[in-house]
């Protein structure tokens, strides 16, 4: 999306938050299509990456680092190196970056509360996108540098820290939100659940792994990437996880007897972060482990 839509400048003008599940408690999972732990039956036991060993893992807080000639910031919670975190991919905007990301959505807070790795990769250059070319996404099936390069990303990452591999999420505003939303179908092996903000398109024959938990927010003010757009987006969801009928509260929509969770938020916001999208994506992370 265009260069004055990224998300970190999106963030300081105090977006308008989702009118979306503004609820409190533990009824904010239900609002937000997430059903909790106890209705999924037991949670899965963690699934412990390659870098889980003794001793003490150092906290990370924004470090820049590199792999492959792309660049991505970490952030990661001090802990013990044989305790398995939730890892959180997040992927910015058309001409955005990763630091706009980490600055503007408040998902960095994650290390402090849920005690998660959270990983801002920067998108590759040459993207073509509304009449011009910047660093972005991949955003259709048959594109797959961004599917490869998260592949690798991924691996290293569960090297180098104690990672519960059924707890890998991916979420992404704009361009970003497309990746997301693809990833769901493209990395369904790996990821528990994904989120998509301010972006969706129907995937066409795209099939994925198993069916994919997705939560796609977005508002009906939005210019740059039409609500039509998204909404075509949530119905391919709708499809492919099977779902019946839908019911809605609170300005989310969430679809019953689903293979896979399907949530939509539609606010009244136009193109950016919503004030309050941090919290309800983890949430709804929170209430999806991968079998």
């Amino acid at each position: 999306m265009p260069p004055d839509s990224a998300p970190g400048r999106a963030a300081r003008r105090v977006p308008l938050a989702v009118r979306a599940c503004v609820l409190l408690g533990a009824s904010l999972v239900l609002a937000c299509g997430g059903r909790s732990p106890a209705e999924h039956g037991d949670a899965p036991a963690a699934e412990p990456s390659a870098g889980c060993r003794p001793g003490t893992l150092p906290a990370i807080v924004g470090e820049s680092r590199q792999l492959a000639g792309r660049s991505y910031l970490v952030d990661a919670p001090a802990g013990p190196g044989d305790r398995p975190a939730p890892l959180v991919l997040v992927l910015h905007g058309f001409r955005g970056g990763p630091e706009e990301m980490r600055e503007g959505t408040g998902l960095a807070e994650l290390t402090r509360t849920a005690g998660a790795v959270v990983v801002y990769p920067r998108g590759h250059d040459g993207v073509e996108l509304l009449g011009t070319t910047g660093v972005g996404w991949d955003m259709r099936p048959g594109q797959t540098t961004d599917l490869d390069f998260l592949r690798a990303l991924l691996d290293q990452l569960e090297s180098e820290r104690c990672i519960d591999r059924r707890r890998v999420y991916a979420t992404g505003f704009s361009n970003g939100g497309f990746l997301a939303s693809l990833l769901g179908c493209q990395l369904a092996d790996r990821l528990a659940a994904v989120a998509a903000v301010s972006g969706a398109l129907d995937l066409g024959d795209c099939q994925p792994a198993r069916p994919m938990p997705i939560l796609l927010i977005y508002g009906n003010a939005d210019t740059v990437v039409p609500p039509e757009l998204i909404r075509r987006g949530v119905a391919w969801w709708v499809a492919r996880d099977a779902c019946g009928g839908p019911t809605s509260s609170d300005g989310c929509t969430r679809w019953s007897s689903c293979a896979a969770d399907v949530v939509a938020c539609e606010g009244l916001q136009a193109h950016r972060w919503p004030a309050d999208a941090a919290g309800t994506i983890w949430r709804f992370f929170a209430a999806h482990a991968r079998p």
